[in-house]
């Protein structure tokens, strides 16, 4: 829950729309990938209920858990994509069983991959896995991670004045944390995805050669590393400056990039009020020329948003109210794969211990 996040100056961000500003909701409690193993021994956790609205364009992202975020039909391929508003849900949970003598702590929820950097290639995951608390050295966190939700993409997307039809993409990894390192305010997160797509069948429909069509394919590995450092202000002020490496190796080689991402987290606190913001920025291209538009991609990614978490509404005790807004648009030297993402959110949250 409490997650957050190019190299020489390439790497394109991914055009696909997903989830990643409803789990904003649960990201604002402390700063760290890796929360602190209790001391206390037995079951603990949360849930979050709550709803979002807001709009997508992208051309490449057909849906997630039935809820339609692009368009079936497109007219063309050197337009940027149209928007399409949507409502959707939004359930987040944890449930972990602590063993406080060993600092254990064994754990199984839902949880998004980018750390709040707003990947959008990689999908709502639910993880299963362990913290370990080795004194003077850290918080260790290691799992596996599969999509949780079923997220469909386009089988060829590049299909022009004839309806799309769709497939699943799925993902399978392993994350691995290191939170407050030799008792430091630093955090490195290193995670390995596997993407796989049941029917690609990108460039198809254009006539492309084999070689060609081979290019775009969209299946393959998704190499991710952070580094964040909590600097702790006050009891009121944290910021978390950070810095992200992705390396897209993925099967098509004009899909192939990597890149490095900068981001700042600004959280407050006062009474029962939380406040946690982001800005983040990366500047993305990819090394081998796109066969339909002859060039490389490149794209700078802008993006923001704010949480704020009310504890004990209503006087209830364990809850806390929260709502979100979040934006960021993408914008390519392509326009067919510009992409923007936008989301208001509320939600309540259950913690139990």
């Amino acid at each position: 829950m409490e997650a957050f996040s190019g190299w020489n100056n390439k790497m394109i961000k991914r055009t696909s729309i997903k989830l990643a500003l409803l789990a904003l909701a649960l990201a604002g409690t402390v700063a760290q990938a890796v929360p602190l193993v209790p001391e206390k021994s037995g079951w603990s956790g949360y849930v979050n209920l709550g709803v979002g609205a807001g709009t997508s364009e992208s051309n490449m992202l057909d849906g997630i858990a039935s809820i339609d975020l692009g368009k079936k039909r497109i007219s063309s391929l050197e337009d940027s994509p149209d928007s399409e508003d949507f409502v959707i849900p939004a359930i987040h949970f944890e449930l972990a069983y602590t063993l406080g003598e060993a600092g254990t702590q064994f754990y199984a929820g839902n949880q998004v991959a980018d750390y709040l950097s707003f990947d959008l290639e990689t999908t709502l995951e639910t993880h299963l896995g362990v913290r370990q608390d080795i004194p003077e050295i850290g918080t260790v966190d290691f799992s596996l991670a599969a999509s949780s939700l079923p997220t469909d993409v386009w089988k060829d997307p590049y299909v022009v004045d004839a309806s799309r039809g769709d497939t699943e993409r799925t993902t399978l990894g392993v994350h691995i944390a290191w939170d407050r390192i030799f008792n430091t305010p630093l955090e490195l997160v290193w995670s390995s995805t596997e993407i796989e797509i049941d029917d690609e069948r990108s460039g198809e429909a254009l006539g492309l050669k084999k070689a060609e069509q081979r290019l775009l394919r969209r299946e393959g590995m998704v190499y991710r590393l952070d580094l964040n450092y909590d600097w702790k202000i006050n009891e009121r002020h944290r910021l978390v400056p950070g810095i992200t490496y992705l390396d897209f190796n993925l099967d098509g080689d004009a899909m192939k990039e990597d890149g490095l991402g900068l981001q700042l987290k600004y959280l407050y606190q006062i009474n029962r009020w939380r406040v946690v913001s982001e800005v983040y920025y990366q500047d993305l291209e990819a090394d081998t020329r796109n066969p339909i538009f002859s060039r490389e991609r490149q794209m700078e990614t802008l993006g923001a948003s704010i949480t704020t978490f009310y504890s004990k509404p209503f006087g209830w005790n364990n809850w806390s109210a929260n709502a979100t807004l979040g934006y960021q648009d993408n914008d390519s030297n392509i326009d067919f794969y510009d992409a923007s993402f936008g989301l208001v959110s509320i939600g309540m949250l259950y913690r139990f211990d």
